[in-house]
C-alpha cells in the first residue's frame, strides 16, 4: 500500500531511512556522513522535524507491507535553481528487500502525481555520482542527467548529478502497486 506519511510515522520512517543507508551507502560517502545518516536517532529526529513542517503538504508518501515501511518518496517545489525544474524529488529510499519489485517506480509515480496536483510538471533529483544503482533506476524511468555539483562534508568532496524528468506525465507505467507490495 502507498499512502501519505503522517507525523506519527516519523519514528518508523527514521528507522527505515537509517537502515536504507546502512544497506546502500557503505563506501560511497565519507565515514562521517555515513555515520550521521545511518544513525537511527538522528533520522527519527530529522523526520519528526520534516513531517512537522513539510516543504509540501502530503509530499512524503510511504510504501508499506504488513504494517512495515519498506520505502518512501518525498517531493517538494525545487529548492535550488540549479535543478532547472519547478519540482524536486528530495528523497526516494527503499530497503533492499523492496528493491526490484516495482515499489520504487510506484513511489516515484505517486510523488509525481502529488507534484502534478500542485501544477508542477517537471522535477529533478540529486543523486550521488557513486550510487550507480540509483542512477540506473532514474535513467530507466526516463530521467536525463542535468546539472552537477560537488559539495563538501567533513572536508570530503561529494559529487552529485541532478536527474531530470522534463514531463512527469511520461513516467513509465508502474505495476499495480498492491501487487508489488504483496
Amino acid at each position: 500500500m502507498i499512502r501519505p506519511a503522517t507525523r506519527a510515522d516519523a519514528p518508523a520512517i527514521g528507522e527505515m531511512h537509517a537502515r536504507s543507508w546502512t544497506e546502500t551507502y557503505p563506501g560511497l560517502v565519507p565515514a562521517a556522513l555515513f555515520e550521521e545518516m545511518a544513525d537511527p536517532a538522528r533520522r527519527r529526529a530529522a523526520w519528526a522535524r520534516n513531517l512537522a513542517e513539510p516543504l509540501l503538504e502530503g509530499g512524503t508518501l510511504l510504501a508499506e507491507e504488513a504494517g512495515a515501511i519498506l520505502g518512501f518518496v518525498s517531493v517538494c517545489p525545487a529548492r535550488e535553481p540549479a535543478l532547472g525544474t519547478r519540482g524536486e524529488v528530495s528523497g526516494l529510499y527503499l530497503l533492499r528487500q523492496a528493491q526490484r519489485r516495482g515499489i520504487g517506480l510506484a513511489l516515484l509515480r505517486a510523488g509525481a502525481s502529488r507534484l502534478m496536483a500542485e501544477g508542477i510538471t517537471d522535477a529533478a533529483a540529486w543523486v550521488l555520482d557513486a550510487n550507480h544503482q540509483a542512477r540506473a533506476f532514474y535513467v530507466a524511468t526516463g530521467a536525463i542527467p542535468g546539472a552537477s555539483d560537488t559539495g563538501f562534508h567533513s572536508g570530503h568532496a561529494i559529487s552529485e548529478t541532478a536527474y531530470v524528468w522534463r514531463d512527469l506525465a511520461t513516467l513509465p507505467p508502474a505495476r499495480d502497486p498492491s501487487a508489488a507490495l504483496r
